[in-house]
């Protein structure tokens, strides 16, 4: 029996949170021998998947440093695995993937999941975008194969660098439904608590709305954002649930009001972005408050699931107070939600990734 090809994929986070990347990898698997190869960031035991993960654990995990022990560790394992094609997720892992990949005449896809170089953490540090954007210059000109999470961010380096790519989703698998018993109303926002997500507008918004926000995941943040709460008094009404594993999620997700996708334009990472959450959002039927950036108004102008707010806290307020007193329009916008999921799911996506490998000879 003729083996499968093998397929490794590498990304700077932990291999139990990183959805997208379970969602490709599973995908992969059905034609091909895939590992999913992270960093070890919680103790959590690592759950059974059609793929084998690898962990790797790092003394320094901040700064320059540990980008290039990153590197130089991903470089030296992929040197010496079993591989045939490498799946490089983020400029971050990129310079290893290329150089094994060229050195061992190795195919390389390249999967953007967000524009890197336009990052916040990158944007207020010139210098050490300059060395990122040199990285960007020197090797995405040699890819020949990507993929990355919406039109406009591909738009961006096919213009800048006259490589394809295809245009992958965050779309969840279309599943049942969760059900939940709470009878608690509450605003939910999930995903990192990084700087340019809005949190500090979202906090901001609570005195003037008759709701109470569940926090769930973690970040660079977490410890400003909890003393915010503190010095504003909302304990009572913000809580902080920290980072879940995906199978927590669903439920708490299912038993929202509504979901929060509001972040500020800091780069054009982020105003081009289209999140896992505002699918998640869809998913659980779940009208959400986002931003007004191209990608969403695109989306929302065909399935209108949406209410818009920039990352200011009265613009905010007003969004969720438009949805506590108008139930005509929340029961519009959750019925949407509905329907949207039928199309807005990961079987669309898949075969685009499929199609994509199927493909690399």
């Amino acid at each position: 029996m003729e083996s499968k090809p093998s397929v490794i994929a590498t990304v700077i986070n932990d291999t139990i949170y990183d959805q997208r990347m379970i969602r490709i990898c599973t995908s992969l698997s059905q034609n091909h021998d895939v590992a999913l190869w992270g960093r070890k960031k919680s103790n959590e035991a690592v759950p059974e998947r059609v793929f084998s993960q690898r962990r790797f654990s790092f003394l320094i995990n901040s700064g320059p440093f540990f980008y290039l022990i990153y590197n130089i560790r991903i470089f030296f394992a992929l040197l010496f695995a079993k591989v045939d094609i490498i799946h490089a997720v983020d400029l971050d892992t990129l310079p290893a993937c290329f150089a094994v990949s060229k050195l061992r005449r190795k195919t390389l896809v390249y999967d953007a999941h967000e524009y890197f170089t336009e990052m916040p953490e990158l944007v207020s540090r010139p210098n050490k975008r300059a060395v990122w954007l040199k990285i960007e210059e020197m090797i995405l000109p040699r890819v020949k194969q990507g993929i990355t999470v919406g039109k406009m961010i591909a738009n961006e380096y096919e213009t800048k660098y006259s490589i394809p790519f295809t245009v992958v989703k965050n779309s969840p698998i279309l599943q049942e439904l969760v059900s939940t018993e709470s009878t608690e109303k509450y605003l939910l926002y999930q995903g990192a608590l990084n700087k340019g997500r809005g949190l500090e507008a979202l906090i901001g918004a609570m005195p003037y709305v008759d709701i109470v926000l569940k926090i769930a995941g973690s970040g660079d943040l977490d410890n400003e954002l909890k003393e915010l709460v503190k010095d504003l008094g909302l304990e009572d009404k913000v809580t902080f649930l920290g980072m879940l594993k995906p199978s927590e999620l669903p439920p708490i997700t299912a038993g929202a009001f509504a979901g929060i996708n509001v972040s500020e334009n800091l780069g054009l990472s982020y105003y081009y972005s289209l999140n896992n959450k505002f699918f998640d959002y869809i998913h659980a039927g779940l009208p959400a408050i986002t931003n007004p950036f191209p990608e969403y108004q695109v989306l929302n102008s065909v399935h209108n699931c949406a209410v818009f707010a920039n990352a200011e806290s009265h613009d905010i307020a007003k969004a969720v107070n438009l949805l506590l007193d108008n139930a005509l329009l929340y029961g519009k916008l959750k019925k949407n939600c509905l329907l949207a999921r039928k199309e807005l799911n990961w079987s669309a996506e898949e075969k685009k990734l499929l199609k994509l490998y199927a493909n690399i000879v």
